[in-house]
């Protein structure tokens, strides 16, 4: 392979898509920059389109081609880069410019999304892929289709025996199913229902204990059909069920609530289970040591931190490997990397994600300073002190905005809401500030060399990936982020991944003798992650935070009566292009026979089942043909439809 940049784009476009807002299971939808140098492979920048657009999760395909070139283009301006200083795109059909690098021939009975999950996490060291042994999980919910057509008719999940860099790859089975069907019926994210499962004292009584469940793929079959009808039971309960069919109903809760978690800490543990089943047959089969051995994680339920952290703690690994963007929104990431591995198996190249500030960064301190827009709301303008920035955490939560963005779903220090633990209240505030439910959790950053002083078990946790226990002695000190069984999402710093957070640890352990600090995203409800100073102060500004620091620079606010904006502050990135005009021309274009929408949107779960058939929709037979094998589709499917419809 040549030096040079190579750029992974785990995008998606299509006209039709655009315009049903539909995309083949490609949320999250990512880019990531590579430079080669020799072996050395280095990750340059990381762009998630939900950051640019507004859109979380980014679940909308582009238009076309041109419209994914330009934006590509946008990306790569700031470092005076173009599509013409790429040697090798990758990732998407119609941007990339070869075909040699995805897995559809090596590992055809497995899916392309998973391999590049599964790269994501076992390649983030190649010195320990390379000089060591090593499980890994690659456990989602569902793949996308986009390169590899056929994925949703293989097994979609996928683990790895690594022995000093051989690779052995198989099917493994994946919960991610229990929480994607949880996620639809009850209407919230996988994260809220976790944290749901935790924060009520509510228990269902079972007639069995857990068992793991052996899901390769989402084909709706007797077991889980038994599983799913065993938690719905659930549904039906009232208070007059106490002491018989569950311990209490949580007066905090509200009925729903508390069904919901009884449902989802039963879904936990069968979860458990099942990724217990998976190691075990792994570490039998391989007849290794699981304390010589590295367990490497990702997919959508590597984000499930007290799984994380009890398969740590029970098996003892030798270390834990998982990116930051562990989710869907590390495609590029693991595209990537699996593509070097698969061009220079020759030449191993070599590659460490040293931490999480890859995302984009914004200097534009002074454009915000000379803005006639946010100028009259400041009232003083102080360069950095760390005892300051204590100071402030002390007497009220502050917005820190420091240097290039963390890539993931997780806020790491740089895009942060940052607020004393040792006030109960603080955890309300920050709930507050950012209208969620008053028993969302939230997160610690604790200085890597205390966290074993003050969690139980505790080890490097740098991506907020694992849950530790608060030590029993230090539980009246943070009780901001203790959750009811005094766990807490645990992100642990040293100097060198973040020495600006590190610094704030160490003036607020001096002054304080605590060295945690709270932590939660800096966004509004329905908001990405924020990504540029103007939206950080539109924040700040909205829900009256006093301080706020961008890259170092303190100001203090005022006369935040007097803003006028009401919502969060527009992204740059438009991806709704088209006029209604426009709009109203293309569809006829596309669909002269006007098939109506709904079918055409079902059109693409059916595609997802059947890659091989296509239709011209522009041609009468064929558009009579395909409302008649979708109507057919739909009847037969009609069952799974009302299964996953929300619980009123």
């Amino acid at each position: 392979m040549k030096d040079g940049y190579y750029l992974a784009a785990y995008l998606h476009y299509g006209e039709m898509e655009h315009l049903l807002y539909t995309n083949l299971m490609r949320h999250d939808q990512n880019v990531a920059l590579f430079q080669k140098t020799g072996s050395q492979v280095e990750l340059v920048r990381y762009w998630e389109l939900e950051r640019f657009t507004g859109i979380k999760h980014h679940d909308i395909s582009l238009l076309n081609q041109k419209q994914a070139t330009m934006l590509l283009e946008t990306l790569l301006a700031p470092l005076e880069l173009t599509l013409d200083d790429m040697v090798e795109i990758w990732g998407t059909p119609g941007l990339q410019t070869v075909d040699d690098y995805h897995s559809l021939a090596r590992y055809p009975d497995v899916t392309y999304h998973s391999i590049a999950h599964l790269f994501s996490a076992v390649m983030l060291d190649s010195e320990i892929f390379h000089n060591e042994k090593m499980i890994g999980l690659a456990v989602d919910e569902a793949p996308d289709i986009t390169i590899d057509r056929h994925a949703r008719n293989k097994p979609f999940y996928t683990g790895c025996f690594v022995d000093r860099g051989k690779i052995d790859i198989f099917p493994v089975s994946s919960p991610g199913y229990l929480w994607n069907w949880a996620s639809i019926r009850y209407g919230m994210e996988p994260g809220s229902l976790m944290a749901l499962a935790t924060a009520s004292t509510s228990e269902a009584f079972w007639e069995t204990e857990p068992e793991g469940l052996t899901i390769l793929n989402n084909k709706y079959d007797e077991q889980i059909e038994r599983a799913l009808d065993e938690l719905k039971r659930v549904e039906g309960f009232t208070q007059a069920d106490e002491g018989q069919l569950c311990n209490r109903f949580d007066p905090l809760f509200s009925e729903r609530e508390n069904k919901i978690s009884m449902i989802m800490k039963r879904i936990q543990a069968i979860s458990i289970k099942m990724m217990e089943q998976n190691i075990d047959h792994m570490l039998d089969t391989y007849q290794v040591d699981p304390q010589s051995t590295y367990l490497a994680l990702a997919g959508g339920y590597a984000l499930n931190c007290p799984t994380n952290s009890h398969l740590m703690q029970r098996y003892r690994f030798k270390g834990f490997l998982a990116p930051p963007c562990t989710n869907d929104s590390g495609m590029s990431l693991g595209i990537g990397l699996y593509a070097f591995f698969e061009k220079m198996k020759g030449n191993p190249f070599r590659f460490r994600l040293v931490n999480a500030y890859a995302g984009q960064d914004d200097t534009g301190i002074g454009r915000i300073l000379e803005s006639p827009e946010f100028q009259p709301f400041i009232k003083q303008i102080e360069p950095l002190d760390f005892e300051k920035v204590a100071a402030d955490i002390e007497e009220s939560p502050i917005v820190w905005f420091n240097g290039a963005a963390e890539i993931g779903p997780r806020a790491l220090g740089n895009r942060s809401i940052l607020g004393d633990p040792r006030k109960e209240d603080t955890k309300r505030q920050l709930n507050d500030m950012k209208q969620r439910q008053w028993w969302r959790p939230v997160a610690p950053i604790v200085l890597e060399e205390d966290a074993a002083e003050w969690f139980e078990h505790a080890y490097p946790s740098p991506y907020m990936l694992h849950t530790f226990t608060i030590q029993p002695e230090k539980r009246d000190l943070i009780p901001a982020v203790a959750h009811i069984d005094y766990t807490a999402r645990v992100q642990t710093v040293n100097v060198e991944e973040n020495e600006a957070i590190y610094k704030i640890l160490t003036c607020l352990k001096k002054r304080t003798g605590v060295p945690v600090i709270c932590n939660t995203s800096l966004n509004d409800k329905g908001e990405p992650i924020i990504n540029r100073m103007e939206e950080a102060l539109n924040f700040a500004l909205r829900k009256g935070i006093r301080v706020i620091y961008l890259n170092g620079t303190r100001l203090e606010l005022h006369r935040h009566e007097e803003y006028g904006r009401e919502r969060p502050y527009p992204r740059p990135v438009r991806t709704d292009i088209l006029t209604e005009q426009e709009k109203e021309d293309l569809w006829l274009k596309l669909n002269p026979h006007l098939i109506p929408k709904e079918l055409l949107r079902y059109g693409k779960v059916f595609e997802e089942r059947y890659p091989d058939k296509r239709y011209d929709l522009t041609d009468e037979r064929d558009a009579r043909r395909y409302v008649k094998e979708m109507k057919l589709f739909l009847q037969l499917y009609q069952h799974r439809l009302v299964e996953n419809m929300k619980l009123q």
